[in-house]
């Protein structure tokens, strides 16, 4: 999901120290945690890509 990729990019990205994230139920909470699994996926090309569409990178 659109969530679980932003959360695993937040935990991926060395300029963001840390995440925190809301939730109201038990399974938003096991949602968000399976981003963990995500993060291995995000390579150092795929890290550039997402930052090259959002344009976010600092310079």
């Amino acid at each position: 999901s659109l969530a679980k990729l932003a959360i695993a990019w937040c935990l991926k990205n060395p300029n963001v120290s840390t995440v925190i994230t809301g939730a109201s139920r038990v399974s938003q909470v096991e949602e968000n945690m399976k981003a963990v699994d995500i993060v291995p996926l995000l390579t150092e090309e795929v890290m550039q890509r997402i930052e090259g569409i959002l344009g976010t990178r600092p310079e």
